[in-house]
């Protein structure tokens, strides 16, 4: 077993307070070093606008960088509703128009019905031919319509 030696009291207390310092001074050094502690400006400023800002005109700065994102917000806001309203309106004349369409479609096929229907009627035979004596209508076979017509199924 390896014997172990602890420093003294005395030596324990030197690197304890000689760390401090260290790290005291080098906080410092970071800061302006003893300069700064004591007040001396170590750095000359020869740009005369600028100056340290108060704590009552940063107060001013982010009032107005808060009214200014409030009013980005409202822009933008307004941006958008004006954008859906326009959506909107297009949808609606959509809407309209694909109604309008539809019921032309719903007539026209009214009227094909009925068109359809008329073929599908028994006309009397008085009224096809008054006057010429009794005429019989009678349906031509599919192969005859053909033949007359020119063409073939």
């Amino acid at each position: 077993m390896a014997e172990v030696q602890y420093a003294s009291n005395g030596k324990a207390n030197l690197g304890v307070t000689l760390g401090a310092i260290g790290t005291g001074l080098g906080a410092l050094a970071g800061a302006g070093g003893l300069g700064a502690l004591l007040g001396v400006n170590q750095q000359q400023n020869t740009d005369p606008n600028e100056k340290p800002v108060t704590r009552y005109e940063m107060g001013l700065i982010r009032d107005a960088l808060a009214k200014d994102t409030e009013i980005a917000a409202l822009k933008a806001q307004l941006y958008t509703d004006g954008r859906i309203a326009g959506v909107q309106a297009e949808i609606s004349a959509q809407a309209v128009w694909n109604a309008t369409q539809e019921g032309i479609i719903r007539c026209q096929q009214e009227r094909l019905a009925q068109l359809f229907g008329m073929t599908r009627l028994t006309i009397p035979n008085a009224n096809v031919s008054p006057g010429w004596g009794p005429v019989d209508v009678y349906p031509i076979p599919a192969s005859q319509a053909n033949a007359a017509t020119g063409s073939a199924k």
